[in-house]
């Protein structure tokens, strides 16, 4: 049998926005940038969340 795991999504979700606002400010490679907004969206699909609480920022 599968073992599923827990995770705090919205801790998840702050973690992953810091790294967006991060390369947006180039502190980290702005190439990560398209794949933070698509981890992002993936968290939120996942929990169950709306979708259109992501920002594009």
């Amino acid at each position: 049998m599968a073992r599923q795991s827990t995770v705090d999504v919205a801790g998840l979700l702050a973690k992953l926005a810091e790294a967006q606002h991060q390369a947006e400010r180039g502190e980290l490679n702005p190439a990560e940038l398209p794949g933070l907004v698509r981890a992002q969206r993936i968290v939120r699909e996942a929990a169950g969340w709306p979708i259109e609480a992501d920002s594009d920022r």
